[in-house]
């Protein structure tokens, strides 16, 4: 017993000694060889998922890219063969990448292999082609075992479109920084990361390892959304030249189709440093403020339902200045609009009729009014599948701020907050013979082609209104365009509803005037066409600074334009004058416009055929300006000749712009500027 105790003290102690050894005498070399020989799995990332367009086209897509190392010390790479081939290798080198010249990669490869380097960076960026050539060139046609030739893939997000919606597509989440769609369907878009051996070689050089325990990684789900390319870059363009026009701070426009309630273009620009726009912040789903006069609908709206007027009775509105205890209410229009009926009073947006109104109906019981907000759900988010919606604010008696003048500010559209979409789906609920349908951004989620789910169309209110009340609010607004503060929109070849807004913005606790000025924020918001809805629209522009501010002429020239042709492009709204055309042509006749048209004529008798006018322009014989929206180039300019007019034309295609307006006045040799479609 002695013996053994004495032996397991002496092994402990030569096992004691041995640790302290290879510790602290060996220790630097048994890490070096640590160091050098190490091998980890190391992960994969999948391709990430596309995302496409309702037309089937790429927002963005992750593009395969290619890059080309070398292990400069492979077995088959012998000194002789390093020599003989060199200047080959180079020469293809630089003539298939074009990233080097031939004596750059030349220099390159041999300082590599000087150095042992093996696993040598050559090229990156690589398309599928080049490496198909490259695999052919001396050496690396040897393989990756024999030759060296390592070839590594990666995707590359790419957006074809360029900043078409990009807001809205958004960016991939990278330490919690995506936004839009890219972020929302993060977990579909991702796929399953796989898993490789990698083996560092000598320089803390890491490198794929041949082995048979790779994971291959799934690539990610594509999302398809509900944009259409064609009218998100219409929208884009007239929002644009709309900002630009008004040097206006930013702005936003969305298009959503009234029976699903897919949007089906949004856009949202601001301006940068430069004086150029961009897209830099999602405006339609975050910006949630007083949506000004287009939120008198809900104030009709509530009148209505609870039986508390009708059209056709009177308001005294005065001579346009009214007092709510110690703040007085103004009308737009200098000394005021008298004794107006409800359909006018709304029709010309007066602020003192719908605070009178609202006033004497619900002072005693604010909250009946506020009910309405909260039974169409408008005083809470709408759970868009795109973060960062806006919360909207409807305050109810007991709110720290309410006050007497609460109730009719909010009549008219203040001391309440709303983001445009919440603004739109309202209107869409009307369009909609009164169905409110959630905003959806995406509508099916695919693997290689095939749907995996589909996101139907998602209704939040059945029936937001009686059948009398969703009629009349119909005809205000129709009326609001035929006879009201938008008249500069109305147009015979497409019926278009909507409300104008004109609202001064708030500057926080500095009130709506800062140094002696006043911002303002102009939307319209309506659908087309009147008499069948398919879309409805917001358009919203902050802070314009020239050529005025009400939403009638800031707001609504962009709504008109994507109407036009939105209109113009689609069988399904469109039938009439895509059908006529096509009858007269089985006739042998050919359909043509007011304008230079003896120039077809001509031609059509050597085809045999015959000119059939249709939309001829109206012959007034009045000197008034003529309706030229929608003409070509050219034939706007002989309708201008005609009637002794000087045409300035900017852009070309066809006319969706013109200043002065229809039905102004003439004078002689008058310039008129006219807008074309590109």
């Amino acid at each position: 017993m002695q013996f053994l105790y004495l032996f397991m003290v002496l092994a402990g102690m030569a096992v004691f000694g041995r640790l302290i050894h290879i510790q602290f005498v060996q220790g630097p070399y048994w890490r070096d060889k640590a160091a050098s020989l190490t091998s980890v799995m190391q992960k994969i990332e999948a391709a990430r998922g596309n995302i496409i367009a309702d037309d089937g086209s790429y927002l963005a897509i992750s593009l395969p890219q290619y890059e080309l190392r070398m292990d400069l010390l492979a077995p088959g790479i012998s000194e002789e063969l390093f020599r003989e081939e060199l200047d080959s290798l180079a020469i293809g080198l630089a003539k298939i990448t074009r990233q080097n010249s031939y004596g750059q990669f030349k220099q390159k490869l041999k300082n590599a292999r000087s150095e042992g380097n093996r696993y040598l960076l050559v090229a990156k960026g690589l398309r599928f082609t080049q490496i198909k050539e490259i695999q052919k060139l001396p050496i690396l046609n040897l393989g990756r075992n024999s030759g060296g030739c390592i070839i590594e893939s990666y995707t590359s997000r790419k957006k074809p479109y360029g900043s078409l919606a990009a807001r809205t597509i958004g960016k991939p989440n990278e330490e919690g920084h995506g936004v839009g769609i890219e972020l929302a369907y993060d977990s579909y878009l991702k796929g399953k990361e796989g898993l490789r051996l990698m083996e560092k070689l000598s320089g803390s050089v890491w490198r794929p390892a041949e082995s048979e325990n790779t994971i291959e990684p799934e690539d990610g789900l594509d999302i398809v959304s509900t944009i259409q390319p064609d009218i998100q870059e219409v929208v884009q363009y007239e929002l644009a030249f709309q900002l630009a026009k008004n040097d206006a701070e930013h702005g936003t426009a969305v298009v959503m189709e009234t029976k699903t309630g897919y949007v089906r273009a949004i856009v949202n620009l601001m301006r940068g440093n430069d004086g150029k726009y961009y897209e830099a912040y999602n405006y339609a789903v975050g910006e949630s403020t007083e949506p000004g006069s287009t939120m008198k609908l809900m104030t009709m709206l509530a009148l209505l339902e609870d039986g508390l007027i009708k059209l056709s009775d009177s308001i005294e509105t005065g001579n346009g200045r009214y007092a709510f205890y110690d703040h007085v209410l103004r009308d737009s229009k200098e000394g005021g609009h008298g004794t107006l009926t409800i359909q006018h009073a709304f029709e010309v947006s007066s602020n003192i009729a719908m605070a009178r109104l609202v006033w004497e109906a619900y002072k005693e019981q604010p909250d009946r009014f506020i009910q309405h907000f909260k039974r169409l759900g408008l005083d809470q988010p709408m759970g868009l599948e795109i973060p960062g919606e806006g919360k909207p604010l409807v305050k109810s008696p007991g709110h720290e701020t309410w006050s007497g003048l609460t109730l009719p500010m909010m009549a008219i559209g203040y001391e309440l907050q709303h983001t445009p979409l919440h603004v739109l789906a309202l209107y869409n609920a009307i369009a909609n013979n009164g169905t409110m349908m959630k905003p959806l951004f995406v509508q099916e989620i695919r693997k290689r082609g095939k749907t995996v789910e589909r996101f139907e169309p998602l209704v939040l209110n059945k029936k937001i209104c009686s059948e009398s009340t969703l009629k009349a609010l119909q005809q205000l607004l129709e009326g609001v365009v035929e006879h009201g503060t938008a008249t500069n929109l109305n147009d015979h070849a497409i019926r278009i509803a909507g409300k104008t807004g004109t609202v001064r913005i708030a500057q926080g606790t500095e009130g709506y005037r800062v140094d002696g000025n006043i911002a303002y924020k102009a939307s319209f918001c309506g659908y087309f066409p009147a008499e069948d809805p398919s879309y409805s629209c917001m358009v919203m522009v902050s802070s314009p600074s020239k050529e005025g501010y009400y939403g009638n002429v800031v707001a609504g020239p962009v709504f008109r334009a994507v109407a036009d042709q939105v209109y113009a492009s689609s069988y399904k709204i469109n039938r009439y004058h895509y059908g006529k055309p096509a009858e007269l042509v089985r006739n042998r006749q050919i359909a043509a416009a007011s304008g230079a048209y003896e120039d077809l004529n001509t031609l059509s008798r050597s085809m045999r055929l015959q000119i059939a006018r249709i939309g001829d322009l109206p012959q007034n014989p009045e000197p008034i300006m003529p309706n030229l929206i929608g003409l070509g180039v050219r034939d706007a300019v002989f309708a201008c000749a005609q009637k002794g007019l000087i045409a300035k034309t900017n852009g070309r295609g066809k006319v969706v712009e013109q200043n002065p307006i229809p039905g102004t006045p003439l004078q002689e040799s008058q310039i008129v500027y006219l807008k074309l479609s590109l």
